[in-house]
């Protein structure tokens, strides 16, 4: 059976967040936003874990993680799709298959459900006994706010909610199909802001999986006292 290999992308320095230091590692109820996300990953069908951290990184090898699976360490990139395909390459290298599954999440969303987590993980079962149907699976939630297209600070008409999602992580795909698609986004010099749309510049459909609200994103020093409620 295939397994699951999950990674945590956690290179990256927070620079809107505005803190002094990467706002994975400020601390929430005892623990760092981190540790925090790496035990929503603790889930049985999980094979191990590849935490990608900056090169300077001195703490996250230093922390003691809530997860019962083997942790590796990889180096990232200046770019969000360079520290997964390091994470990526480093995964393949330890020894996983082609037709494993990397399960790729972000250091910044601390508070996935584990519902929302076997949803994802059971669609990937499903997707296994039919190749063709879908590169892969994404956690998502429909659009529930009204959307403004908005130019030089004045709204010019309203955007259909009607099949709009925001995209969450956790993420699931092939390990072969997901490395092919890093190279090509590296090779064709394609901008992407997350793993599901490197796989539409290939025109290879990607399933939606129902998110929650509760899979929310620290982005912005705004957000912490919600974490702090959340987590706490």
């Amino acid at each position: 059976m295939p397994k699951i290999h999950a990674l945590m992308v956690a290179a990256g320095v927070g620079s809107r967040f505005g803190a002094d230091v990467p706002k994975q590692y400020l601390y929430i109820a005892g623990k760092t936003i981190l540790q925090h996300a790496v035990c929503c990953l603790n889930h049985p069908s999980i094979t191990d874990l590849t935490l990608v951290i900056a090169s300077d990184d001195k703490v996250a090898q230093t922390l003691v993680f809530d997860f019962d699976k083997p942790i590796h360490f990889a180096i990232g990139g200046a770019e969000r799709f360079l520290s997964v395909k390091s994470g990526v390459e480093h995964i393949k290298a330890c020894g996983a298959k082609d037709d494993d599954w990397v399960l790729i999440h972000d250091a910044a969303r601390p508070c996935l459900p584990m519902a929302d987590l076997s949803r994802l993980i059971e669609m990937a079962g499903d997707l296994s006994d039919d190749l063709d149907k879908s590169a892969g699976a994404i956690l998502a939630m429909p659009v529930a706010d009204t959307l403004k297209f908005a130019k030089d600070g004045v709204v010019c008409h309203t955007v259909g909610r009607e099949h709009l999602y925001q995209a969450q992580t956790p993420q699931m795909f092939r390990l072969k199909s997901l490395l092919q698609m890093l190279q090509f986004v590296c090779q064709n010099d394609v901008f992407i802001t997350d793993e599901a749309s490197g796989f539409e510049h290939l025109g290879q459909s990607v399933a939606v999986v129902m998110g929650s609200r509760m899979n929310i994103k620290l982005t912005y020093h705004d957000d912490l006292p919600l974490f702090e409620r959340l987590l706490g």
